[in-house]
């Protein structure tokens, strides 16, 4: 359904038209992962290349991926919904499959040069793909309508479509004693032209109309091909980045806490077994047994620069922080 884009008069100036869209997101029970043991952990392996790799993780980790978290997505889908209708009204993007055609209509008579303001509107369509067309009556064939409601009625009539913006102008058949000329005109857009003629621009149209028409000594049809030309000059396809930036992040937010709450980050784990906690005295939290560790180390080293590591036995150059096999992180007292 179009709608105004604004408006104006000779005597009552001129007003402006109107575009015719706080989310959060609850937070997840993720199960914690690290290379090195914490408090409640459970020592894991997997294999890569048929090289052992330890990890640890929390209690509520499941190495089997269970395809029905994936119905946590169905969670995701109004605020990917929401994100889609940002893009798309940052982003302007003309409709194509419509019917281009511009229409001159004067029936008013003061249209001076039509091919000039034809031209004007041709660049204007080149540029934004919306399609702009201009209609001028007088007021006798209004009916008792207002200009607006004429310009809706006039629009539905000439248009199938949302993707054109029509100028209507309208004048008294008769003039006054004192030969004062109360014109009208009206903006109407289709809905589809929103995302591309934003609200600002649409007020700078009009108030530069608004201006060249008040000049008397002015032709309307000029008046209306230079407003257009104004507006080509000036309108932009592309959005600003900061237009952007509050839609792309949380696209951003939303995917990661997707990512995390349906599990994809752990598929990589889905062959991980337990593995024992090879040099580790549980009862005495966690010590190692420093005796049995560094006996061992000097017997079964295979080298001088070489040391043992006291989770998987895997042998490694003493100048590593972290065991090559297990991924363990090494003290100074075991190298």
């Amino acid at each position: 359904m179009p709608h105004s884009s604004g408006g104006g008069s000779h005597s009552g100036g001129y007003h402006s038209g109107g575009h015719g869209g706080s989310h959060g997101s609850s937070g997840s029970s993720v199960p914690r992962i690290s290379r090195s043991r914490f408090n409640g952990s459970t020592r894991y392996v997997t294999y890569h290349n048929g090289e052992p790799r330890y990890f640890y993780a929390s209690k509520n980790f499941n190495p089997k991926f269970d395809p029905k978290r994936m119905l946590v997505g169905v969670f995701y889908l109004p605020f990917l919904i929401f994100i889609f209708l940002s893009f798309k009204n940052v982003i302007p993007i003309a409709t194509k499959n419509y019917n281009h055609n511009i229409v001159i209509t004067d029936d008013a008579d003061v249209i001076a040069d039509e091919w000039e303001l034809r031209d004007s509107l041709d660049r204007f369509m080149n540029k934004t793909g919306v399609t702009p067309s201009v209609v001028t009556i007088y007021d006798d064939m209004l009916e008792g309508r207002t200009l607006e409601e004429y310009a809706t009625d006039r629009y539905t009539r000439e248009f199938d479509d949302e993707m054109h913006w029509l100028i209507v102008y309208s004048k008294p058949k008769v003039y006054t004693s004192t030969g004062f000329v109360d014109w009208k005109w009206q903006g109407m857009q289709g809905d589809d032209t929103n995302p591309i003629l934003k609200e600002h621009e649409i007020q700078k149209f009009n108030n530069y109309l608004h201006n060249l028409l008040m000049d008397e000594n002015r032709n309307v049809g000029t008046s209306i091909a230079e407003s257009f030309d104004y507006l080509t000059s000036n309108i932009s396809r592309f959005s600003k980045f900061f237009s952007l930036a509050l839609p792309l992040f949380m696209l951003g937010f939303i995917l990661f806490h997707a990512y995390l709450s349906l599990g994809f980050n752990e598929l990589k784990y889905r062959k991980a077994v337990p593995a024992p906690e090879e040099g580790i005295d549980d009862d005495n939290d966690g010590a190692y047994d420093e005796f049995e560790i560094k006996g061992n180390t000097t017997n079964t080293a295979s080298a001088k620069n070489e040391t043992m590591c006291p989770y998987c036995g895997g042998y490694f150059s003493s100048n590593l922080n972290r065991c090559p096999h297990c991924n363990a992180r090494m003290s100074d007292e075991f190298k």
